[in-house]
C-alpha cells in the first residue's frame, strides 16, 4: 500500500523495457502508443483535479471549525497544524502534476525518445500524485483527530 513505486518502472532501463513492451502489446501502430501515454497523463490530470477539489473542501472544513477559535490548546494546535500543512503540501504537489507538458517539434523527430520521455513524465507525475494522496489522507486524519479531541479541549 505504501510503495510509491508500485507498478512503475524504477530506472531508465526499466523505462526502456516498458516502452518496448508497450510497443509489442500495441503492434505497429505507433499512434496507439502515444494515445496510450497521453491517455495515462489525462487520467492523472483528472485524478489530480478531483483531489484538488477534495482538498479545497478539507481546507474549508478546517476554516469552519477554526472560525472563532482563539485557543486550540496543544492537542488541537498540533492536529490543525499538521492537517493544514499536509493538505497544503498535497495541493502544491497536485498543481505540479497538472502542469501542461507539450511535445516539441524535436520530440517528433525521434519517436522512441519521445515515448521514453512521456513515460518518464508519467512516472514522475504518478509519484507526485501518490505523495499528494498520502498527504491528503494525513490531513483528513489530522481533521479527524481534531474533531475527536474537540470535546475534551472545549470542555476539559
Amino acid at each position: 500500500m505504501f510503495n510509491l513505486y508500485a507498478q512503475l518502472p524504477k530506472c531508465d532501463s526499466d523505462l526502456r523495457e516498458h516502452v518496448a513492451a508497450l510497443k509489442d502489446a500495441i503492434g505497429e501502430d505507433k499512434d496507439k502508443l502515444f494515445d496510450h501515454l497521453y491517455g495515462c497523463l489525462t487520467i492523472l490530470d483528472s485524478k489530480s483535479s478531483s483531489l484538488l477539489a477534495f482538498n479545497s473542501i478539507i481546507i474549508a472544513v478546517f476554516a469552519v471549525f477554526l472560525a472563532g477559535q482563539t485557543n486550540l490548546g496543544l492537542y488541537g494546535g498540533v492536529c490543525v497544524g499538521a492537517g493544514m500543512a499536509a493538505v497544503i503540501v498535497s495541493c502544491f504537489l497536485l498543481l505540479s502534476v497538472v502542469w501542461i507538458h507539450w511535445s516539441t517539434t524535436d520530440d517528433f523527430s525521434d519517436r522512441d525518445r519521445h515515448a521514453f520521455d512521456l513515460l518518464k513524465v508519467r512516472r514522475t507525475r504518478t509519484l507526485k500524485y501518490r505523495l499528494a494522496w498520502y498527504f491528503s489522507v494525513t490531513s483528513v486524519l489530522g481533521l479527524s483527530a481534531f474533531l475527536v479531541g474537540k470535546p475534551f479541549h472545549w470542555y476539559g
